[in-house]
């Protein structure tokens, strides 16, 4: 059930929740197959309310397998929490997660489908922020980050940045 007094996410909140997860995920080389298995576990619970919750346990669960970063799961960890106290259920995770999956495929190479470097993702983010030094906090990006880095790294095919 919905708490009343929380008000829910707006799509905005969602997109940059998803943001953040997928870049990051792309910076602790999670494998594409754990983001579809995180959306699988969304269905495991009978009873919707707890689908933010199994999703988080699942995310820690594949963190100490090492199958996905500790900074992923801290990330979906602080989603799903937002997400339950604005009373989201099944559908609220699916789309989120829905949104995660289709962010972190943005960063895949067409070509060969290899990897962007972490180091180059992070110069990249670096750039697009206009951080200058220090590592960057991913709990600041937005979704509207997201898409300035993924147009900054289309553009320039023919540098270094472009290879994902």
């Amino acid at each position: 059930m919905r708490d009343y007094n929380c008000p829910k996410l707006t799509e905005e909140e969602i997109l940059n929740l998803a943001a953040r997860i997928a870049v990051q995920a792309r910076i602790d080389y999670v494998k594409r197959s754990q983001i579809e298995n995180l959306l699988t576990s969304v269905e495991i619970p009978s009873d919707q309310k707890n689908s933010p919750w199994v999703v988080a346990l699942y995310a820690y669960r594949q963190a100490g397998r090492q199958e996905i970063g500790r900074g992923t799961a801290d990330l979906i960890y602080e989603a799903m929490s937002r997400l339950s106290e604005a009373g989201g259920g099944k559908e609220d995770v699916r789309k989120l997660l829905g949104f995660v999956k289709w962010i972190y495929e943005s960063f895949e190479k067409k070509e060969g489908k290899e990897e962007k470097p972490a180091e180059i993702l992070q110069q990249t983010i670096k750039r697009v922020l206009g951080k200058k030094e220090g590592k960057v906090d991913i709990r600041n990006l937005t979704f509207q980050d997201a898409l300035k880095i993924l147009r900054e790294i289309f553009s320039s095919r023919d540098g270094q940045h472009a290879r994902l």
